[in-house]
């Protein structure tokens, strides 16, 4: 094939991150409207991108230069081009020219224009003329490897007991709807919401049975992540992922929020943020801490939380009054299923258990009846306690109930007993909230264990075993959340909905997707009508999607919202994969050699070289070097200027760039540069003393055989060092495995290397030395 020429290498590298950064500006566009200015921006934003589409046939012509062969080829191509939205503008244009303001067909030609072009018609017009780029994106997404066993898996204890899953269940799912929508079935259905909280419990109920067979088969941190990666691939399960997420953080700032409303006088409201804050703060410190203090936590919120239920329920019976649901049905029979909507959102939560699924005992076995028991008691409490509220208080007035506990509370027990509920409330829903932000980072962490999402937040803490700073970025999230969303309780409450109820159509058709695509796979436990149940059950989520847009007030534009951040997760996956690609790995390499350069900067400190000099050396004459990666060949550079000589060097690098760069500086006796397609080890470079290499095992794919080829090209005694450096945050694809010193010495003590681990912090960054020597 004919060597491609700079241009049609650049429009290459363009296109992809090009038609990413359209598909956000798109998705704003679409979802949330823009301005004018904004409007503008983004077509000329368009013409930019159909124009390297363009340059793109240009070259694509010389490969098929074949009308018909060329137009089959690339019709998708050839239609991007076309400037739907430059000719929308130029309709609107005709009106300019009064000329022809006489012609009926023009003129109703401008008036749909303008009409399409600042209504929402406009909006739907531009996503599908650019619809045929979009679909260019599909080359970038990835099959991916499903591993049997996560990496997560090998590390974390299994320290929790059927008993303490369960109560951490109940916590998880109970939330705040069992403290509020009792009052809210009683104001749409009066007593006949009664039948409601029956039909819901047993809906819920096998909810809780196919989210337990899909725990039995794939027991992982990734939870819902993981059910969406077997059953529908790479991107979709990221999209679910990264849906899943964003509702667990609304879900932790709204908890927070709304206890805090509950408790505090609004004239205090001032209050609302730092409290939310640090709470974040203590309850991400306990999740640090790992799953034996978790536990205790937990534990301690779920017995105060059935305490309270129960403690409320039993008077219950005392000073029940049968005539006080009498008459049954208020309103038409259809309220019955109104009700059922309003007061649905008091199973939610089944997700956030089933995350801490690999650090339990035996969980193909006691996660299940942890899910459907938990699922069964909260349905027992929560029947009760509507049945006994109902029979205590009048449900007219207890349907305008602000604070029904509260005020059940005050009839059972008095004004005092009307304010110890309120505060054991609030702590039931703060120990919801520590629920959420104890479980929720494991889902990120799995994320980033398929490197779809930085792969430094898959790190465990080496001591508590915790995903820290997935625990880390997720309360900086939800700090600003709660900052953003300190007064709109209602829109977060709204915002949730439609966010969890895709999440939970998904996972109810995974379960029949698996069982006609995995038929083989283990199912410790089966729901019963695993072909059929799911798809009614996702109806009845549809059911509900409906029943909010048609109850709630501005449910499409908070839909929209929704929607948009869903739609957000599109981007953010070709975004990452693109981030990690070898071709823009390279890309990033070359501008930043280029910008070193051009400010005469040499990127490697005196004291870091001493200390790699002293790891391979001593350097002389009679030496054979040889030096991957290193930035602008830095560190043969600096050999230069301190008089250092060496018999020869060989520098390998992937960067083109750099080698130019080395080229230009360093003599071309006793020194032979590489070009590198891979991270591999040339073999020309053979015999070597000495072994220095720069990031090279934060990037390599194949980490075991690159470490053994390194040890055939040293002579016996010969001595190598790989150098890692990185920021704040650790990015390169490796990053989890350069974390794990008993891993990385076991590949290199397997290749017959000795192993040496140290690292060094200097101020933001982190260093990491791997020396030793061949046997």
């Amino acid at each position: 094939m004919k060597k491609r020429s700079g241009l049609d290498r650049a429009i290459q590298l363009l296109i992809p991150p090009s038609l990413v950064l359209l598909l956000v500006v798109t998705i704003i566009e679409l979802f949330y409207g823009v301005g004018k200015a904004m409007s503008i921006f983004i077509d000329i934003f368009d013409v930019y991108v159909i124009a390297i589409f363009a340059i793109d046939l240009y070259y694509r012509w010389f490969e098929t230069p074949h009308l018909w062969k060329y137009v089959k080829k690339h019709f998708l191509d050839i239609i991007a081009t076309i400037p739907f939205n430059l000719i929308f503008l130029g309709i609107e244009g005709l009106a300019l020219i009064r000329a022809l303001r006489g012609v009926r067909i023009i003129t109703q030609a401008v008036k749909f224009a303008r009409f399409a072009r600042y209504g929402r018609l406009l909006r739907l017009v531009r996503f599908g003329a650019r619809a045929p780029r979009f679909l260019r994106t599909r080359k970038y997404v990835k099959k991916g490897k499903i591993r049997k066993v996560q990496p997560h898996e090998k590390v974390m204890k299994k320290t929790l007991s059927f008993k303490v899953i369960l109560l951490i269940t109940i916590n998880s799912i109970m939330g705040t709807g069992i403290w509020f929508l009792t009052s809210a079935g009683a104001k749409h259905a009066g007593p006949a919401s009664l039948l409601s909280w029956g039909i819901l419990s047993l809906i819920s109920v096998y909810i809780a049975m196919c989210f337990a067979e899909l725990t039995s088969m794939f027991p992982k941190a990734g939870g819902v992540y993981e059910f969406s990666k077997q059953a529908y691939g790479r991107f979709w399960s990221f999209v679910i992922g990264w849906t899943t997420s964003i509702a667990g953080s609304v879900t932790i700032a709204m908890l927070l929020l709304g206890a805090l409303q509950y408790l505090i006088p609004i004239k205090y409201s001032f209050l609302y943020i730092p409290i939310a804050v640090l709470l974040i703060l203590l309850f991400s410190l306990v999740a640090f801490r790992g799953m034996q203090t978790s536990t205790v936590v937990l534990v301690t919120f779920a017995i105060i939380t059935l305490s309270a239920v129960v403690a409320i329920i039993i008077p219950g019976f005392f000073n029940f009054s049968p005539g006080n649901l009498d008459p049954f049905f208020v309103f038409p029979a259809a309220s019955v299923l109104l009700a059922i909507f309003f007061i649905a959102e008091t199973f939610f939560g089944w997700e956030s258990a089933i995350f801490l699924a690999a650090e339990t005992k035996d969980p193909t076995k006691v996660m299940p009846k942890a899910l459907i028991y938990g699922t069964l008691i909260i349905a027992v409490l929560s029947f009760l306690l509507a049945a006994t509220a109902l029979g205590t208080i009048p449900w007219a007035e207890y349907a305008n109930s602000i604070a029904p506990l509260r005020d059940l509370g005050g009839v059972h027990f008095g004004s005092t007993g009307g304010i110890i509920f309120a505060v054991l409330i609030f702590i039931s829903v703060i120990g919801a909230t520590a629920g959420w932000i104890v479980t929720a980072p494991r889902l990120l962490m799995s994320i980033a264990e398929d490197k779809l999402f930085f792969t430094q937040f898959a790190r465990l803490h080496p001591k508590h075993k915790s995903p820290y700073v997935s625990i880390a970025f997720q309360a900086i999230v939800v700090s600003i959340l709660v900052f953003v969303g300190a007064g709109s309780y209602e829109t977060l409450l709204h915002m949730l909905i439609p966010l969890i109820l895709v999440v939970y159509s998904a996972v109810m058709l995974s379960v029949v997707i698996l069982r006609f695509k995995k038929p083989d796979v283990k199912r410790p436990y089966r729901v019963i009508f695993g072909k059929v149940g799911p798809i009614f059950t996702t109806l009845f989520m549809v059911f509900l999607l409906v029943m909010f847009i048609k109850e709630t007030h501005s449910a499409l534009d908070i839909l929209r919202i929704s929607a948009g951040l869903i739609a957000f997760g599109i981007p953010a996956y070709f975004a990452i994969e693109l981030f990690y690609d070898k071709k823009y790995v390279t890309l990033r390499r070359n501008i930043m050699a280029k910008m070193s350069y051009q400010v005469h900067r040499l990127p490697l400190p005196s004291l870091t070289f001493n200390r790699l000099v002293n790891e391979i050396g001593p350097l002389h004459k009679n030496k054979r070097v040889a030096v991957f990666s290193s930035p602008l060949g830095s560190f043969a550079r600096r050999m230069l200027k301190r008089n250092i000589k060496t018999k020869h060097i060989d520098i390998a690098n992937v960067s083109k760039e750099e080698l130019k760069i080395v080229r230009k500086h360093l003599p071309k006796k006793g020194v032979t540069t590489h070009l590198l397609r891979n991270i591999s080890v040339p073999g020309a470079v053979k015999r070597i003393d000495a072994f220095l290499s720069f990031n090279d095992l934060g990037y390599v794919k194949n980490v075991p055989s690159f470490v053994k080829d390194v040890r055939k090209s040293l002579v016996k005694g010969g001595k190598f060092c790989f150098y890692m450096k990185y920021g704040v945050m650790n990015t390169m694809p490796n990053a989890i495995l350069l974390g794990e010193k008993k891993k990385l010495a076991k590949i290199f003590k397997d290749a017959g290397l000795t192993f040496n681990y140290s690292t060094k912090h200097r101020g933001f960054r982190t260093e990491i030395y791997v020396v030793g020597k061949r046997k």
